[in-house]
């Protein structure tokens, strides 16, 4: 089940003096453009790996 905050965590202090090259330091931190869609996707596919002695699509009885 997932539950959803539509508010931050921490409040945030504005920055002073914005740039585009810091923000895209810190988002490249935090995993990249893509980081956490990649990382979903990823979880998601290995779940899918079915590699077992009965195989994928036999009974498990």
């Amino acid at each position: 089940m997932i539950l959803r905050y539509d508010r931050l965590a921490v409040e945030l202090p504005k920055p002073k003096n914005p740039s585009p090259n810091d923000a895209a330091a810190i988002q490249e931190l935090l995993g990249g453009k893509y980081g956490e869609m990649s990382t979903l996707m990823n979880y998601t596919f290995q779940s899918f790996n079915f590699r077992g002695v009965i195989g994928c699509g036999r009974s498990m009885t």
